[in-house]
């Protein structure tokens, strides 16, 4: 009886799976080097402000980008804890605070360090967070719920009403179509 448990593979398969690993490898490789690019520019830019952090910008084992801590966050001042990170939209520095009241802390974005300045006034800042993306079809169907055909009793007021529901539904959809596109 044959040995199920070591089957060669095919020639053209090993090769496959050795060029998929090579480029993984090579893909890593490749953002490890962009965080570490980013990180230096972070600190770069902190050293060129006259900014010391508490700790550098850096990576973390997994090859994702760690903020510098600039500021620790005082409770009884009611101040913020500030962090400096890369900004791949604005190509520069930009600060971020963290709300200490809350259960799980999440970081957002204050503002961009021009001054040494920028960072004391960062911590009396609420962070900023990017709104959710707005989903056309449920705001559609919203408003086509909110002008109901079946609660009216006019017969030419019920036309207006459908034609705004088909117009309605019509282009929030193809907003949300053209939203996905690049």
């Amino acid at each position: 009886m044959p040995s199920t448990t070591a089957t060669a593979l095919p020639a053209w398969l090993a090769e496959a799976v050795k060029d998929r690993a090579e480029r993984e490898l090579s893909e890593r490789a490749s953002n490890l080097r962009l965080v570490m690019d980013q990180a230096d520019k972070v600190n770069k830019r902190l050293a060129e402000l006259g900014i010391e952090p508490l700790s550098p910008a850096g990576y973390d084992q997994h090859g994702n980008q760690k903020a510098a801590v600039l500021i620790l966050a005082d409770y009884e001042d009611y101040t913020y804890e500030v962090r400096a990170l890369w900004s791949t939209d604005d190509n520069a520095v930009e600060l971020h605070t963290a709300d200490f009241e809350e259960d799980s802390t999440a970081f957002g974005r204050v503002r961009l360090p021009r001054s040494i300045g920028d960072a004391v006034a960062a911590r009396h800042e609420t962070p900023k967070f990017p709104a959710r993306p707005r989903d056309f079809a449920s705001e559609a169907r919203w408003a086509i719920d909110g002008l109901n055909v079946d609660r009216l009793n006019n017969g030419e007021v019920e036309a207006v009403v459908t034609a705004i529901n088909g117009v309605t539904a019509a282009l929030l959809n193809l907003a949300q179509v053209n939203s996905r596109r690049p």
